[in-house]
């Protein structure tokens, strides 16, 4: 219990951080369970999303727990989103034109989006759902399995084929879960590689900076290719 306490003193400002994005999050999940309960459904089924929520982040907190313990990442570092700002904004921007390109020669179905204004809260609460399951826990077990076999667990080797590793993940989730309706062979693929660059670009800013600026990068893709098209498509497509 002591070490706990001291852990939760020193490291205050990254539970902090964590502890306010929860809370975030969780009023985003409240008021969309009350408005909106069916945007949930293809992702957590007949099971009550606040539920899901309250279990996304009791996992997180704790993973949170395990790896500021030994000193892996970080939740926030003064000034990472600053020096990523480049890479955070512009990359993320360049694949959501991508996906608008593909959106147009292929048209995708027109449920592909949640519509404008609910994308504005379900779309920070699932892109943090994606970030404690697809990369936190992942890398958490990694990182812990590492180090049961070899000390030097922070090597480049091993942060490289982890980042290589775990980004396979969400591609090949959002792939086998699949449509509502057919899209052409070539769609999926580009859709892949697509998930797959996001997924590497994201888990390299998390071990090179914090779990913030990963969190910023999926953002401001969700903003380009969920929101701000999401509701053009529908006039320009449909």
């Amino acid at each position: 219990m002591a070490r706990l306490t001291d852990l939760l003193t020193e490291e205050r400002p990254q539970f902090l951080v964590f502890g306010l994005l929860s809370l975030v999050v969780a009023g985003f999940t409240g008021v969309l369970t009350v408005t909106s309960p069916q945007v949930f459904q293809p992702y957590f089924g007949g099971v009550d999303p606040m539920l899901w929520m309250f279990g996304v982040l009791v996992l997180g907190s704790s993973l949170w727990l395990l790896l500021l313990s030994r000193g892996w990442f970080a939740v926030y570092e003064p000034g990472s989103v600053r020096q990523s700002l480049p890479l955070v904004v512009v990359l993320p921007t360049v694949l959501a034109v991508g996906m608008v390109v593909v959106d147009v020669l292929a048209v995708l179905p027109p449920d592909t989006n949640v519509r404008f204004p609910r994308s504005l809260l379900f779309y920070p609460t699932m892109g943090f759902v994606v970030e404690v399951l697809f990369h936190l826990l992942p890398l958490s077990v990694v990182f812990v399995t590492a180090a049961a076999l070899s000390k030097d667990v922070e090597r480049s080797e091993l942060i490289w084929a982890s980042i290589v590793v775990v980004s396979l993940l969400e591609p090949v989730f959002q792939l086998r879960a699949g449509f509502s309706s057919g899209v052409p062979r070539w769609t999926e693929a580009y859709i892949g590689l697509n998930v797959y660059a996001i997924n590497l670009a994201q888990l390299y800013l998390f071990t090179r900076y914090d779990f913030l600026t990963m969190y910023a990068f999926r953002l401001v893709y969700y903003l380009h290719w969920h929101v701000l098209w999401g509701v053009a498509r529908l006039q320009i497509l449909f």
